[in-house]
């Protein structure tokens, strides 16, 4: 194997690696906006529910 064939499979390694880091940070978000949707729901409905 060449330098050329070990530079490219680092580079596609690492080009891997970076994007299923930002697939799992893109994930974590939609998580955590859901989680906060969620909790923004329950309040309104124990507002309407139980409040004035």
């Amino acid at each position: 194997m060449d330098d050329e064939e070990k530079i490219a499979r680092g580079v596609a390694r690492g080009l891997a690696r970076h994007e299923a880091a930002r697939a799992e940070a893109n994930a974590r978000q939609l998580l955590s906006g859901l989680l906060i949707f969620a909790i923004i729901a329950v309040g309104f409905i124990l507002l309407v529910t139980y409040g004035g």
